[in-house]
């Protein structure tokens, strides 16, 4: 590998002799005005209903995220898919011993901070979208087992000893953990002149406030990277939850009242007394629970019926609590949960695009929540380390992988053959196609005639009169693939007439 040269830095005196456009330029360079984020006293106020500001709106925001069915759907089904998530480390396109090594460290070390990665990952998907911005502290470490991690102590002068250890021995700087600090715990934001976050103050009861600044930290925000606090789509959720919780509340009461209720008549002038509410009390307890008798005992000058009012609305109401249930899903991308599910209406044709938008929406926001990572955590880790990898080509970036959606066996068999006969298929093709099965293995066996070797074969005389020496002919590569990609091709037909058959079957 040839090592290029680096240009040499200008110098001061190299500046002063550059033309006076440039000189300009130059003088020039200081960043002018600011963010224009709306905050005061470390709080920022960009949400459009003062409730909505932190730190005031975590309440909300949890109560939301925790107890909305709609939301409980959309969290269980980013923890599902951010299982299948893995970390991806890119590599250049002529990569050098040391970049193969740093790749290694990398993944490695994912897996070797407390928690691995899929802690991390359940994390992330759990909180980031739906409060907006997701805060973690980042402890180093180096990676020795014999390495002993520093003791904590608290504001109070409690001390707690870390009982984490490396796993690898290389002597590397890696993470020990990536400590989740939840936003209940949010009490302001910490900024420089140009209204740029360098810090988050936390408050834990009873401890002390204690400022995590963002060198240690990493900050991860969703919606609004302009934003410390993101924009979380709660904001809109929050409106729809509101409607939809007063929807819910009438619906009930409307059911009440068509079960029945207990009306009570005073047939003798004068005001009710404390004992005749409480007789018309157990009496309307006495009729209306199915535990105590349907029977009651009135005394003299009243007298009770039991009305039953038709809920001519129910129907209505119904319809506008699943309308209201079904944009809260909409507004995270995840509508095709309600499609022939929640609803009357709904095809399946659109169930199976709204689940391809969901996962396409999934993966791009893995994309943003590792470009932020990378950005922060894995320029931290290559500045630690780089004096240790010499020979890098570029710093390698993070990234996580995506979900792929489930193909249909209908339309991968369409598609086959469609095909045919159009396009050749060689064998890496035949490994996708069975890959893509989702239960094919992707390597096909190989016949037995071809794992035996030719001392087992016995020979058989030609019964057609051919060249004995002529059969025993070994085939070229491009043959060989070609016969191997036929065979492949046969087995998938054969396996898809077999799956079909088995799913008519069911039906």
């Amino acid at each position: 590998m040839t090592k290029t040269t680096k240009p040499k830095k200008p110098t001061k005196t190299d500046l002063a002799k550059q033309p006076a456009e440039v000189r300009i330029v130059i003088n020039q360079a200081q960043e002018q005005g600011t963010s224009g984020l709306r905050q005061m006293g470390g709080f920022v106020a960009e949400a459009y209903n003062a409730a909505l500001y932190y730190p005031s709106a975590y309440p909300i925001y949890n109560k939301i995220r925790r107890s909305m069915p709609e939301m409980v759907t959309i969290r269980q089904a980013f923890t599902a898919w951010a299982r299948n998530v893995s970390p991806v480390v890119d590599l250049p396109d002529e990569p050098s011993d040391d970049d193969k090594r740093y790749q290694e460290f990398i993944e490695q070390d994912f897996e070797n901070m407390e928690g691995g990665f899929t802690t991390f990952v359940d994390t992330m998907v759990n909180h980031v979208p739906f409060m907006g911005f997701g805060w973690w502290d980042v402890a180093p470490a180096i990676r020795d087992p014999d390495w002993i991690p520093p003791s904590f102590t608290d504001q109070t002068g409690k001390t707690s000893k870390d009982e984490w250890r490396s796993e690898y021995d290389d002597g590397l700087i890696g993470i020990r953990r990536i400590g989740w600090r939840d936003a209940s715990s949010f009490m302001g934001w910490e900024f420089d002149a140009r209204k740029k976050v360098t810090g988050m103050k936390q408050q834990d009861y009873p401890n002390p406030p204690v400022m995590l600044s963002k060198d240690h930290s990493l900050h991860m925000t969703f919606g609004d990277p302009n934003n410390p606090e993101g924009l979380t789509p709660l904001e809109a959720v929050w409106r729809l939850e509101r409607i939809k919780y007063g929807l819910e509340v009438i619906m009930g009461i409307g059911f009440e009242h068509a079960a029945g209720h207990l009306k009570v008549k005073k047939t003798e002038k004068g005001t009710l007394s404390a004992s005749d509410k409480l007789v018309a009390k157990q009496a309307a307890r006495a009729i209306l629970t199915a535990q105590e008798g349907n029977y009651a005992v009135y005394p003299f000058g009243m007298e009770g019926d039991v009305m039953d009012i038709p809920f001519q609305a129910a129907g209505n109401l119904l319809e506008a609590i699943k309308y209201y249930g079904i944009v809260a899903l909409s507004v995270y991308m995840m509508q095709f949960v309600a499609l022939n599910t929640m609803t009357n209406t709904g095809a399946l044709a659109s169930q199976v695009d709204s689940t391809q938008i969901g996962i396409f929406s999934f993966n791009a926001m893995l994309d943003g929540f590792a470009a932020q990572y990378d950005q922060q955590v894995g320029k931290r880790l290559y500045n630690w380390n780089k004096a240790s990898f010499p020979n890098l080509t570029k710093r390698p970036t993070i990234k996580f992988s995506h979900v792929e959606n489930n193909l249909a066996m209908q339309e991968l068999g369409s598609f086959l053959q469609s095909i045919n006969g159009i396009l050749p298929l060689g064998e890496d093709d035949v490994k996708a196609f069975r890959k893509r099965s989702g239960w094919m293995p992707e390597n096909s066996p190989k016949p037995e005639d071809e794992i035996k070797t030719k001392s087992q074969v016995e020979p058989t005389p030609p019964t057609d009169g051919t060249d004995p020496d002529q059969e025993d002919k070994p085939m070229s590569d491009d043959e060989e693939v070609s016969a191997r990609a036929s065979k492949d091709k046969e087995t998938i037909n054969q396996s898809l007439k077999f799956y079909s058959r088995a799913q008519r079957g069911r039906q």
